[in-house]
């Protein structure tokens, strides 16, 4: 039995990630040149680069599970697809800012589309996909 799986977003944001990588490179570096309880170091980084959270569907049963992914074990609870009928892809756009030294901001916006289920009165919605590309969010509903 083969679950649907989507992955939506990573668990920590992007510059922690960064840090996650190089602290991954320090205990794979520090493996060979200070020995090998170095390697949870290793651990530690690559565990911050690829936490996810994501969505679980069982087809067969109807069930979905909103879950953690921590390299490869997945922490939630199932629950029923009944709870949530209706699938619908939204257009959000998207603001990203970042302010320089002089508190000057620099901001975009971009559109992007999401498929998501929403329940019976549309105030909860779980978040399956996302995308920038239209045609590829409405082919994959």
């Amino acid at each position: 039995m083969k679950h649907l799986d989507f992955k939506t977003d990573y668990f920590f944001p992007t510059p922690s990630r960064y840090l996650g990588y190089v602290i991954s490179l320090i205990g794979i570096i520090g493996v060979f040149t200070k020995g090998i309880e170095t390697l949870i170091i290793s651990i530690v980084g690559f565990g911050q680069n690829f936490t996810r959270f994501g969505v679980l569907i069982d087809k067969e049963n109807r069930k979905l599970k909103e879950c953690t992914e921590v390299f490869w074990f997945k922490k939630g609870s199932w629950q029923s697809m009944d709870t949530y009928p209706f699938v619908t892809v939204l257009a959000i756009s998207e603001k990203s800012s970042m302010y320089s030294k002089a508190n000057v901001e620099f901001s975009s916006r971009e559109m992007v589309f999401r498929i998501t289920l929403l329940n019976k009165n549309h105030y909860e919605k779980i978040l399956l996909k996302q995308s920038k590309n239209k045609e590829e969010t409405h082919t994959e509903v």
